[in-house]
């Protein structure tokens, strides 16, 4: 049985079926030339900025190190502060689902990287998810086929597991912290 796949003009299509196949690589290369316009311009930016001075600011220095990794994100800042800014409303609702959902919005943000956004505007209310950290937690089911990193359902999950099993003379941080650490030492 086919899939159910979103196209550019808002109508679902069976994945596998040509008019959706071909859709897909549409949208594929709409995105890779709107990656190269970004780079480009991030190149010619980055070089304005720094043309000037003696040496770089940290900042400076992590744009550089993500443009060559190709690790940026061709986000607009307005729209990552109305995103954000959304997610945390959300977040301080505790609708952790909603809050993963919205941020997930931006390019290059999955589950984990939005996790830890929530984790540092929000340090006693959620911990990010990591792979060390869930099994520690005994959940390989989340691990397998990565699904803790693709299913906002499973953040929420974690959250909840997360405040229940936390000591209470830790902070939610420190918590996932020795999980972290834990298994970082054991593997």
């Amino acid at each position: 049985m086919y899939g159910v796949r979103p196209v550019l003009h808002g109508t679902l299509q069976k994945a596998g079926n040509p008019v959706a196949s071909a859709t897909v690589k549409i949208e594929k290369l709409m995105n890779k030339k709107e990656k190269l316009k970004w780079y480009k311009e991030e190149f010619e930016k980055i070089s304005k900025e720094i043309n000037e001075k003696n040496s770089l600011t940290h900042h400076d220095f992590l744009r550089i190190r993500n443009f060559k990794l190709q690790n940026s994100t061709i986000e607009e800042e307005i729209n990552i502060k109305k995103i954000t800014s959304e997610a945390f409303i959300l977040a301080k609702d505790d609708k952790i689902k909603e809050a993963i959902i919205k941020l997930v919005e931006l390019n290059g943000v999955a589950i984990p990287i939005a996790s830890t956004i929530l984790a540092m505007k929000f340090p006693d209310s959620y911990p990010i998810i990591d792979i060390r950290v869930l099994k520690e937690l005994n959940k390989e089911e989340w691990i397998r086929e990565n699904k803790y990193t693709k299913n906002p359902e499973i953040y929420e999950q974690f959250v909840f597991l997360m405040r229940k099993t936390k000591p209470s003379n830790k902070s939610l941080r420190d918590y996932e912290r020795d999980l972290f650490e834990r298994n970082s030492i054991e593997s």
